[in-house]
Formats: structure tokens, sequence, C-alpha cells
């Protein structure tokens, strides 16, 4: 396995990569983590050097994006999608990709990474939003799972309000995905 750079001519091995991944029966037909992949590539917040993918040989097995985003006045990343094939899944590649996207995060000078997930980030060192004041919506059930990992820990006093994504991250009606 080998993690590289996404670039664009690995599109459609990425988003087959996240169909495996992701795709349960009456997924929906254009807000879903295999489509979501090339809203980033269009959006204000795509940073092409964090957006990751896993290779085995030449088939792409897996994906991870940082893309931009801010929390009150305070601008750090967004992680996600993140996503591995099913057959190759609980082999290393998700780690694998995270443990590359904080790498670039921390060397591009970020000071945070947010993202919406489970237990699974803690092992990244990724701690939940509420307590530092944190949320991304009125819904409870998002604010549950909004983490967040401080690459500078000075700057955790700092960070607090809403988070908000880039435009990728919103339906056309400003409705988070």
């Amino acid at each position: 396995m080998e993690i590289k750079t996404f670039k664009k001519s690995y599109l459609q091995g990425t988003k087959s990569a996240l169909k495996s991944a992701f795709f349960r029966e009456n997924s929906h037909a254009s807000f879903n983590e295999w489509e979501f992949a090339e809203a980033v590539l269009k959006s204000d917040g795509y940073v092409p050097e964090l957006c990751v993918i896993a290779l085995d040989g030449e088939a792409v097995i897996g994906y991870c994006a940082l893309t931009k985003a801010t929390i009150g006045n305070q601008p750090g990343l967004a992680l996600g999608p993140l996503g591995v094939c099913k057959e190759y899944q609980n082999r290393g590649a998700g780690t694998a990709l995270v443990q590359a996207c904080i790498s670039r995060a921390r060397a591009s000078g970020s000071a945070w990474i947010a993202l919406l997930g489970g237990e699974y980030y803690a092992r990244f060192g990724f701690e939940p939003g509420r307590p530092y004041g944190i949320m991304v919506s009125d819904r409870a059930f998002d604010n549950e799972h909004l983490q967040i990992l401080f690459l500078d820990p000075s700057i955790k006093s700092r960070v607090f309000g809403k988070l908000i994504y880039c435009d990728a991250f919103y339906d056309e009606n400003g409705h988070l995905l």
C-alpha cells in the first residue's frame, strides 16, 4: 500500500473506493460520500496537497480529504470524507490515510482539524468539541459527533463557536449535508 497526494486523474477510482465503503440501499443519489469527493474539488476549501489516496498497485483503495474551515474567527481544517474499500478495511489503510493528513496539516501550519465522526478518531488525538464550546449545527446529534484535534495546543482557549465548513459541505439551501 502506498499513500499519495490525490490528483484529478484518480477521481473515478476514488469515487469507486468511497462507494464501496459507504454504499447502502437507498443511498441518496447526489448527497453521498462518493459524489462529495468530486464536489470538494470544485469548492472554495479544496487544498490539493491536503487530500490523499491509498493505492494498492494502481488501484485506489482509500481516500481522505482535508478542507479549509473556520471555528469562530479561527481558521483550520475539516477532515472528511475518509473511506476505504470494503475488502481493504481493518488492514491499516484508514489509519495510514488519517496519519498522512495529520502530518500534512501540521506541516502546513494549521492549528486544528475538526470532523464529524465516532470513537475511531480518538486514537489520533481527536476529542469532543463540546467542552471547548464548539458546535456544528442546532442538531444535538451532529454536535455529539463533532471532534477536534489541536495541532497547536496554545490556541485551545481561542477556538470556540460554530464550525463552518467550506461550501461543498452544504446543500443549495445552506444546510449541512
